[in-house]
């Protein structure tokens, strides 16, 4: 008997030890990010070679925990390992007020005189 396209008998043979969809994995990680951020200001980068993180993962993540409020931008620097200009990230409020990436209006009223 032939099995028919997309049945769950054809599907392929996948290995027991597999990462695939492990939300608890997942999770751990996303609390190792925002732990690396409450104690440390630095980059996604700073942050992945840190905790050992896929990068994309960390990237993933602080977009996460910026729509959830918990970690914000701090500042535009240089990154420390390549040199360029990157956002670096901080879960500590008190740093938030400090926040040098604002953009500039162009409709801001200035004194000319």
């Amino acid at each position: 008997m032939k099995n028919k396209k997309g049945a769950p008998e054809s599907a392929p043979e996948t290995e027991t030890g597999a990462k695939v969809n492990n939300y608890s994995e997942t999770g751990k990680d996303l609390l190792k990010v925002l732990d690396y951020f409450r104690y440390t200001t630095g980059t996604t980068l700073d942050c992945a070679m840190s905790v050992k993180v896929l990068r994309n993962s960390v990237t993933w993540y602080v977009a996460e925990l910026e729509n959830l409020n918990l970690l914000q931008a701090v500042c535009v620097k240089r990154d420390r390992t390549t040199g360029r200009k990157a956002k670096h990230y901080s879960s500590n409020r008190d740093l938030w007020a400090n926040n040098c990436t604002k953009e500039l209006s162009l409709f801001e009223e200035r004194d000319l005189s």
